[in-house]
């Protein structure tokens, strides 16, 4: 079966002489990246509609040697992290013949190994992982990158020559130590940190930085979850603090704070001054707005789908790195 054969019983020379044109014509017209007019391409696609065709993609793959897919393949579908980063990835292929195809670890290696392999099995031209531990997702990774490109995005595994993409943590851990430190005369309270875990590269650089710039800050780990947040404001109230400056290693970490602080009758900000680290997913859903570290989603995304594409027919994925983020003051902690 070729490329023009679609659906049972209609083909591609179907199409031509419904639409009057040359086979080659409906080719350029249902591959969607060559040069055609406006009026030639709407008529074949409307034959093509009109008679129920589909391309047959396995042909399209068998003849290019390429399945114009990559896989992506991320911690939690229900981090609203996450599913944003999915998001925005997906739209960067949006103009594109790419198709993305989306797997969920479930936050268990094996289930990120198995996503792997399946992504493989199918020929995927490459892979995005966001590894979900920096040690134990090392299998998956080495797999991948055997055979196909592959790119780290967000988190990464240490010691790998693999390319990554992601946001300089330690550069938004100094944004918020220099809000806070512009806060210490008009609110001069304790400052605390809630961190997501030293399992992935993201948690232990976001800890670890900003007990460097703050070190004498209230240090307290848990996990990336809304849960653990409203946890952690739970145990500072109970131990009889009653001010004070909470930074959070993830937005839906804050969130959990901020959510326990005003139902234990706390006043954000007056009583507590919360931030956060994202600005992507639920952010927008806090009350008050949230002070939090804006990752340049668009630009790493956008950045990511370059190469991805550009590996489609090179092959290889040249030098990635870390971009900026912004800090973004809003009402959980609004400038003095």
């Amino acid at each position: 079966m070729s490329e023009n054969e679609g659906s049972p019983g209609v083909t591609g020379h179907d199409v031509a002489r419904h639409a009057g044109v040359s086979i080659a014509s409906v080719s350029r017209a249902l591959s969607g990246n060559r040069q055609m007019s406006d009026e030639l391409k709407a008529r074949v696609l409307d034959s093509a509609e009109t008679l129920g065709y589909q391309v047959n993609l396995v042909g399209r793959a068998l003849r290019k040697k390429r399945t114009s897919t990559f896989g992506l393949v991320i911690p939690d579908l229900e981090n609203p992290f996450f599913s944003s980063l999915a998001q925005n990835i997906s739209r960067s292929f949006a103009q594109s013949e790419v198709d993305v195809l989306i797997a969920s670890a479930d936050n268990d290696v094996g289930q990120e190994l198995r996503a792997v392999q399946s992504f493989l099995g199918r020929q995927v031209d490459g892979i995005v992982l966001i590894p979900h531990d920096e040690k134990e997702s090392r299998a998956a990774l080495e797999k991948a990158s055997r055979l196909v490109p592959t790119i780290q995005f967000d988190r990464f595994v240490p010691g790998s020559n693999v390319p990554f993409v992601g946001c300089d943590n330690r550069f938004g851990m100094k944004l918020v130590a220099e809000h806070i430190a512009e806060h210490e005369q008009a609110f001069p309270e304790k400052v605390f940190f809630v961190g997501g875990g030293q399992s992935s590269s993201s948690g232990r650089e976001r800890s670890s930085a900003f007990m460097d710039f703050m070190p004498d800050s209230d240090f307290r780990d848990g996990n990336f979850g809304f849960s653990w947040g409203q946890e952690a404001a739970r145990q500072i109230l109970s131990e009889g603090h009653s001010r004070g400056f909470i930074a959070c290693a993830a937005d839906v970490i804050a969130l959990g704070v901020s959510s326990m602080l005003i139902s234990m009758g706390r006043s954000v900000p007056e009583d507590f001054r919360v931030v956060g680290f994202d600005d992507v997913g639920v952010s927008f859903l806090a009350h008050p707005t949230l002070t939090t570290v804006r990752q340049p989603i668009a630009e790493m995304t956008s950045a990511i789908g370059e190469i991805i594409l550009a590996s489609q027919s090179s092959k290889e994925i040249g030098a990635l790195g870390l971009f900026k983020p912004a800090l973004v003051v809003r009402e959980s902690s609004p400038i003095i």
